[in-house]
């Protein structure tokens, strides 16, 4: 359901675009009964979960920059850099940050790697980027190092279990984050279901940013 009234219908399904691109993407790797055995073993030549991560944190930058079009806002993966531009921050998978940067490392004009060296005072939000997520996985002292450097700091993963999106919740907003979100739920034992509602209410989130 839209719950902003600013959001009119067209505006919400092109904004819905994204969720439904990356979700028959990420379930289609992740339901695969080859990619599921090999996951389930732990055997080689499977795709290690943080690879997953930066993938989501990519398709997450894209989405964010769209919805962010025109704002002054715009999202990058890299580091802040505190008050006196000396030290950096942990790896930030997404920061949505004010347009500018200080550095930026991409290596040439079609770069396999475009991350950003961004002052403190030009962010307003961080997202840590997961794959599959199980509330004893939530990293608390991520939280508390990032909290140095910005207020707003979210807790974005592909999926986590059918009944465990609550629990991960009420753990990450224990640890500080500010809340959590995830595409979709799944299990060995249950088809993955799309989370809509809560993708669009992420999205009025990453709007309110704006004002």
């Amino acid at each position: 359901m839209n719950t902003n009234p600013e959001i009119g219908h067209t505006a919400r399904l092109l904004c819905e675009d994204p969720f439904w691109k990356m979700y028959g993407d990420f379930t289609h790797w992740r339901i695969d009964p080859f990619i599921r055995q090999l996951e389930t073993k732990k055997q080689k030549g499977r795709i290690l979960p943080f690879v997953r991560g930066l993938r989501l944190s990519a398709h997450l930058i894209y989405a964010i920059r769209e919805i962010l079009s025109g704002s002054g806002l715009t999202a990058n993966w890299g580091h802040l850099l505190d008050k006196s531009n000396t030290f950096c921050s942990c790896e930030c998978d997404v920061i949505i940050h004010h347009n500018g940067h200080i550095g930026r490392w991409d290596g040439t004009e079609k770069p396999i790697m475009d991350f950003r060296f961004i002052e403190q005072q030009k962010a307003v939000a961080v997202i840590s980027c997961k794959s599959y997520l199980r509330s004893g996985d939530i990293d608390r002292e991520y939280c508390e190092l990032m909290k140095q450097f910005v207020n707003k700091i979210w807790l974005f993963s592909e999926c986590c279990g059918p009944r465990s999106a609550q629990n991960i919740r009420s753990r990450a907003l224990e640890y500080g984050y500010e809340d959590f979100w995830h595409l979709y739920t799944w299990s060995r034992q249950t088809d993955p279901e799309p989370n809509k509602i809560g993708w669009n209410k992420f999205v009025e989130e990453v709007r309110k940013l704006e004002q």
